[in-house]
Parts: C-alpha cells; sequence; structure tokens
C-alpha cells in the first residue's frame, strides 16, 4: 500500500475511533449522572460534560483536516502520531469517566455498574496501552491493533451482563437469560479449547521425540475433560445461578411461568400428571428429584416421584410431628430449619432428617388447607434460598396445588358419573320390565274370562313369545350393552306392529294412521327405537279413560322426513309441567309407582340420531307427541 493510501486509511479509522468515543464517553456520563449521589455538587467527571467532550471532539476533527500544515510547521516525520495521541487522550478521558462513576456511585447500586466499569476500563486501557506505544516509537503496532478485536470480543460478555442490570441505561433490547447462559457457555468452551491448544503446541515443542505423541495424549485427554464438563448438569445449574445473578431480577418470570406451564400441561411423554408437577417445580430450583404426598382420609400418601430416587415412606400420619410443623409454619421449609426448630440431631429417625440428599418441603394448599406436599432434594447447583426463591416457588407451588385439586375433582366426577350411568340403566330396565309386566297382567285377567276361546289362546301364545323375546333381549343388553348403531336401518311399520301387537287384548288399542301409505327406513337401532316409542305409546294408554282413544299418525312434509304424531284425548297437562318436569328424570305424576324415565329417555334417544321431539298438551282434553326424524330418501 503506498504511503498516501495507508495514510487514509488511518484517517478513515481515526474518524470511526472518534465516533466511539464519543459513545463511550456519553453513555458514562449518563450513567454517573444517573447514579452520583444528588448531594455532590462538583467532582471531576463535571469537567468532561457532553459540551465539553463535543468542543474535544471538534477540535478534533479540525485537527485531522489540518494535519498536513500542523505536520510541516512542528517538523514531524509520522503523520499519523498526533491522530495517536489525540485517542491517547480521549482513552485517559474515559478511564477518568469509569473511576468516577464507580467512586460516586452508593455501595448498594455498584453490582449494577460493576460490569459496566470492567468492560469500558478494559477497552480503555488497552487502547490507551496501543496509542501510547504509537506515540512513542512513531508507529502503531498492527499486531496489537489486530488483537483488540479478541479483546471486544471477550469484554461482550460483560456488556450483556451490564445492559441486563441496567434497564434504564440500555436501550429497549431484551436480553434473555438463555442467550447470556449460551454465549457465557460457548466463550467459555472457546477459551478452554484455545488454552488446551497453547498448552499442547508447548507440551510438544518442549517434549522432543515423544512431542507428538504427549501432545496427542493431552489433547485427548483435554476433549474428554471438557465432554465431561460440558454435559455436566451441576456445572451447567451453577453457571445458571452466576448468569441469573448477573441480572435485576434472579428470574424472567416469564420465561419461567412459560416453561411451568409447558411442563405441567404438555404431556407429549405420556407421563402421568403427577410426575408433570413435579417436574415442573423441581426444574425452578435445578433441584435433584422430587417426590410427591397427597391428603387421603386422614393421612398424606406418597403417590409419584421424578428424578433421583430417596427412600421415604408410603404415607405420612395427619398429626406426625412433619406435618404439623407444615401446617404452622404454613411455607417452604428447609431441612436445617427443621431439626433447629425440634432440637434433634440427624440421628433421628425420620426421612426426611436422616436423608442428606433431602433439602425443602414445599407445601401445597387449597383455600387455606395443606392438600399435600412436595419433598425437593439438593439443588445441582448447591444454591441457598432467598426472598425471590421463596416467593417464586411459593407461586409455582400453588398453582400445582389447584391444578392437582382439580385433577382430583375431575376423577371423582367421572366416578359419580360412571354409577350414575349404571343407576340409570337399572331404571330404564326396570321401566321396560314394569311394561311387560302390565302385558302379563292382562293376560292373566282376561285368561279367566277367555280361557276357553280357541283364538285368545292362539293370541296369547302370540303375546308371551312377544313378551319371552323382549325379556331375552333385555337380559342381553343387561349382559353386553349394545351400542347405539345409528347406521342399521329399519322400517317404520315393521317397529309399530311389534309395538300394536302388545294392546291386542288391552282395553284401549291405539290405532295406526297412515293414509299416504309410508313406510320410510330411518336409521337407528331396532330396539332402542322401539323402546322409546312404545315409552310415548304407554304413557299415552294410561292416561285415557275407558272410553279414550290413542292414534299414531305417519305423515311427511318432504321425503327427507318423516313425522311420526302420537295423539289422545286423556288428562293432558300443563304448560308448566311440560316446561319444568315432563322431561327431568325421575319426576313422574304418577307418584312411587312410576320412575318418571320413559319420556326424558324416549327424548334423549331421538336426539341422538338426529330427530326432534315437540309436546303440546291440554289439561283434561288431550296430549299430541309429534317425533320428526331424517330418513333414508332413497327408500319410500
Amino acid at each position: 500500500m503506498s504511503q498516501i493510501g495507508a495514510s487514509l486509511a488511518f484517517e478513515m479509522i481515526f474518524i470511526a475511533e472518534l465516533l466511539r468515543y464519543f459513545t463511550w464517553l456519553y453513555v458514562l456520563h449518563h450513567a454517573i449522572g444517573y447514579y452520583q449521589d444528588k448531594s455532590i455538587k462538583f467532582d471531576i467527571s463535571n469537567l468532561f460534560s457532553p459540551l465539553f467532550v463535543s468542543i474535544l471532539f471538534i477540535i478534533a476533527f479540525i485537527i485531522l483536516i489540518l494535519n498536513d500544515s500542523i505536520i510541516l510547521l512542528l517538523k514531524i516525520n509520522n503523520p499519523n502520531i498526533i491522530q495517536s495521541a489525540w485517542l491517547m487522550v480521549f482513552a485517559i478521558i474515559g478511564l477518568i469517566l469509569v473511576e468516577q462513576l464507580y467512586r460516586n456511585t452508593s455501595h448498594e447500586f455498584r453490582w449494577k455498574i460493576s460490569f459496566l466499569c470492567i468492560s469500558a476500563g478494559s477497552i480503555f486501557i488497552y487502547d490507551f496501552f496501543v496509542y501510547s506505544n504509537a506515540f512513542l516509537v512513531q508507529t502503531i503496532d498492527y499486531e496489537y491493533w489486530s488483537a483488540r478485536g479478541i479483546v471486544n470480543v471477550l469484554v461482550a460478555p460483560t456488556l450483556l451482563i451490564s445492559a441486563a442490570r441496567n434497564p434504564s441505561l440500555s436501550p429497549n433490547i431484551h436480553i434473555s437469560r438463555q442467550f447470556v447462559f449460551h454465549s457465557t457457555t460457548l466463550i467459555g468452551s472457546g477459551l478452554y479449547l484455545i488454552f488446551m491448544s497453547i498448552a499442547g503446541y508447548y507440551i510438544k515443542v518442549k517434549s522432543g521425540e515423544w512431542g507428538e505423541l504427549l501432545q496427542s495424549t493431552f489433547l485427548f485427554a483435554a476433549l474428554l475433560l471438557f465432554a465431561s464438563l460440558f454435559f455436566s448438569s451441576k456445572l451447567k445449574a451453577k453457571i445458571k445461578q452466576y448468569v441469573n445473578r448477573s441480572f435485576s431480577n434472579k428470574y424472567d418470570y416469564r420465561e419461567e411461568w412459560n416453561r411451568f406451564s409447558n411442563t405441567l400441561l404438555t404431556n407429549d411423554g405420556n407421563l402421568s400428571i403427577y410426575l408433570r408437577s413435579l417436574q415442573a417445580v423441581s426444574q425452578i430450583v435445578d433441584s435433584q428429584g422430587a417426590q410427591l404426598w397427597l391428603k387421603e382420609h386422614k393421612e398424606f400418601k406418597y403417590q409419584s416421584q421424578w428424578g433421583t430416587p430417596v427412600t421415604h415412606p408410603q404415607a405420612e400420619a395427619e398429626g406426625s410431628a412433619l406435618i404439623e410443623f407444615i401446617k404452622n409454619k404454613n411455607s417452604i421449609i428447609t431441612r436445617a430449619e427443621y431439626i433447629n426448630s425440634k432440637k434433634i440431631n440427624t440421628t433421628h429417625d425420620h426421612w426426611f432428617i436422616n436423608n442428606k440428599n433431602s433439602w425443602l418441603i414445599v407445601p401445597l394448599q387449597v383455600n387455606n388447607l395443606l392438600f399435600g406436599f412436595i419433598h425437593l432434594q439438593t439443588s445441582l447447583g448447591s444454591q441457598e434460598l432467598d426472598q425471590e426463591d421463596h416467593e417464586l416457588l411459593s407461586t409455582i407451588a400453588h398453582h400445582v396445588a389447584l391444578y392437582l385439586s382439580q385433577n382430583q375433582s375431575t376423577q371423582a366426577l367421572q366416578e359419580a358419573e360412571k354409577f350414575k350411568s349404571i343407576n340409570q340403566m337399572t331404571a330404564f330396565l326396570t321401566h321396560d320390565l314394569k311394561t311387560l309386566l302390565s302385558q302379563l297382567f292382562l293376560l292373566v285377567e282376561n285368561g279367566k274370562v277367555h280361557k276357553d276361546n280357541p283364538a285368545f289362546i292362539d293370541d296369547m301364545l302370540i303375546t308371551l313369545e312377544h313378551v319371552s323375546k323382549k325379556m331375552q333381549r333385555l337380559i342381553l343388553q343387561l349382559k353386553e350393552p349394545e351400542p347405539n348403531n345409528i347406521s342399521s336401518k329399519t322400517r317404520i311399520l315393521d317397529i309399530f306392529a311389534d309395538i300394536l301387537i302388545e294392546y291386542k287384548h288391552s282395553p284401549i288399542q291405539p290405532v295406526l294412521i297412515n293414509r299416504r301409505n309410508l313406510n320410510p327406513e330411518i336409521s337407528a337401532n331396532r330396539n332402542e327405537f322401539q323402546s322409546a316409542l312404545k315409552h310415548i305409546v304407554q304413557n299415552a294408554v294410561e292416561s285415557v279413560t275407558k272410553n279414550g282413544w290413542v292414534n299414531i299418525e305417519l305423515t311427511s312434509k318432504n321425503s327427507a322426513n318423516i313425522s311420526i304424531i302420537i295423539t289422545d284425548n286423556g288428562n293432558g297437562m300443563s304448560a308448566e309441567f311440560i316446561a319444568t318436569r315432563l322431561f327431568r328424570p325421575f319426576d313422574s305424576t304418577k307418584g312411587v309407582s312410576g320412575m318418571g324415565i320413559g319420556v326424558y329417555q324416549c327424548r334423549e334417544y331421538i336426539r341422538s340420531i338426529n330427530g326432534n321431539i315437540q309436546v303440546t298438551s291440554i289439561e283434561n282434553a288431550g296430549t299430541t307427541f309429534t317425533i320428526t326424524l331424517p330418513t333414508n330418501t332413497n327408500n319410500k
């Protein structure tokens, strides 16, 4: 490169360096103004106000413009010596401001600016060394200059930590703990590998003939040690704790809450709710393991464990010393705290005391009552809990307690629903059996009068065969509940043929009206659908007097639907009864003799096959049930 080209390049570097120094000095002066004790009226930092520094920069630019003239006037051989002198001056000013920042900041806030002082001071010291050397020897040592990049890389983590500690002095940029953690880990790994490489090279040079062998052995051992450290959970936990202490808040609460929620609610690994709860709590403080106890009756039973197993009992009695201490303390308990409070030694026969890995007892409370507790083992980072740890753990534990309590309530509700289904099925079967018994009763009563009538005997045998088959289906349904198969096909007239035959000898015989000769095919389970319709018809028959009537009409407004209209001139029902009681299970107008389930069962089944049921009634005038169902339109 020509002398003119080299001079031009240095001038561009000089301008860039001036802008860098201006930024640094402005930041330091702003930090001094922010943290300085307001009672201090004057200090040396006041001399280097932004106005004064701006004047210095203007002078530096003027000197740069007049550089050639100044060189000729002063008879200087090296054209870059003046720029080096000015940059050295700015490095000195920077060091003065760093010292003033640290000096004028009170002790309680020095932790916030310590890394800023370290990073800025390191940069200014190295710059002073480079430019003072250039001033003395009248040339820049480009090896020193090239090393400035490494210096800036090394101080980068401290700048990130400083920015995290001072959000009011930093731009609106969020620096995550994960970013700082990974950056610190990578820089540390890089420095380790560089150091090991240099050491390996030194061993090779100094070991003569055995140099390469010893170097290879050393590098292999170094890589093995690096791999062990890199995958060490304890080392990662300690680095994490160190990084967290570098922030104004120990935890990134948004990050912790997202991790907690994902762990607790996401079940990708098919983990039980207990394991997810333990994992969510233990990861907050990097615990090696955790165990869960929940209250059952008058004791706290062990439920599950996560991580490193420990020896523990299967239950902790309600009135035990540990449980009473947890209730009285009503907060997180450490092993040491429990031992000291009870004035007992470590030989006391209790699992929480005897286990050296025992660390914390985290109570789980719901409505201010002890719902359970979590035992946490010692942290991988061997950290001491502070107030922030207690508050975060307590908050997390509260949400875990609510989550586990809700899960228990859900399970109890599911079990209750199972018993409800069993009871409901029993009631339905009882209702059907009652209907069959009434048919047998009619046969017995009519048999006394018509026992010598051959036609009646034939009808009786047909009815008995029908009742027998019906009872067989009920028994089969009780043993093996049949699924509601809506894909099966059945004809409307076939169903009513089976229903009407049951009323052949009844005083009230329903009449089927089918003016359009409809016989559509519907998608329904034949037995379930027949049972539902039978309930409606039976209720209609029972509601009329001796001279009453029940009509069943089939009609259709279009090919897509069929309407079944069941009408009687019986007692009827009030509008209030229809609205509040008709479709309510186990509510009946028949007193203790009625189960009140027929109409309810009918409606629920009709709805399950995409149908609809409507009721109109007038007291002492009669009732009409209208059932509308979709049909298979290709079959009339």
